[in-house]
């Protein structure tokens, strides 16, 4: 798929009330891509369907790439109204038809005040989006992307919950790069320390250095590298 023809574009989602939840404010549009290309062509590791197989084949996201298997593919932008904490609650059924045999080899009462069957009152940062959208860039292959898009319906953590949902995606292509750095935004994906000295022309200085993923998944430790960080604006 990297291999087709690439060109500079501007992705944008319109939500459905502006509302996304994440703690750092960064949205990385490679890791959306990456799942979106998950529920295509290896929808059974999804749904975890897969345990302790190897994935035959290439996993080959529609961007040009970067160093260290990195993509070309930068973390939303948006302007934020607001700012705010929101909670889920967490308590199982377990008397639903499909949750008896949870219970089959337990005895006693069932104290949802602690241990395993605990209840939870989760917090999340909800930010509220001006506009109810956020714009994210990439050098990649349009019809591609659009195609796996298809497949996205939210943003952000816990959609289930109802939270960033995806009205619209609008693809369109545009002149200039600006999936790794943008006049008005700086740096708009991690940079491996490592590789900085590629960046001569910036000045990374004013950006935090973290362990930091370089490619999705982004939590998974093997991915992590010492990086500049983006910062939200």
């Amino acid at each position: 798929m990297s291999k087709a023809p690439t060109r500079p574009l501007q992705v944008t989602a319109t939500l459905a009330d502006g509302r996304i939840v994440s703690t750092d404010g960064i949205v990385m549009f490679d890791s959306i891509i990456y799942h979106a290309w998950f529920y295509k062509y290896a929808p059974q590791v999804l749904r975890g369907e897969c345990a302790g197989e190897r994935l035959d084949g290439y996993i080959g996201l529609p961007f040009a790439r970067l160093p260290n298997n990195r993509w070309m593919a930068s973390k939303g932008v948006y302007d934020e109204v607001e700012r705010h904490v929101e909670y889920y609650n967490k308590r199982p059924d377990f008397f639903a038809a499909d949750k008896l045999r949870w219970l089959k080899d337990d005895k006693g009462i069932i104290d949802d005040s602690a241990g395993k069957y605990r209840a939870y009152r989760n917090p999340v940062i909800v930010r509220v989006l001006k506009d109810a959208k956020i714009t994210f860039f990439c050098r990649g292959n349009k019809n591609e992307i659009v195609d796996l898009l298809s497949r996205i319906p939210a943003v952000g953590k816990k959609p289930a919950m109802g939270w960033g949902i995806v009205q619209k995606w609008e693809v369109k292509e545009i002149e200039e790069d600006f999936s790794t750095f943008h006049p008005k935004y700086g740096l708009m994906r991690p940079i491996p320390v490592e590789d900085s000295a590629q960046y001569s022309d910036v000045d990374l200085s004013k950006y935090p250095i973290f362990q930091y993923g370089i490619k999705p998944p982004y939590w998974k430790q093997v991915n992590a590298r010492p990086c500049y960080v983006p910062v939200v604006t």
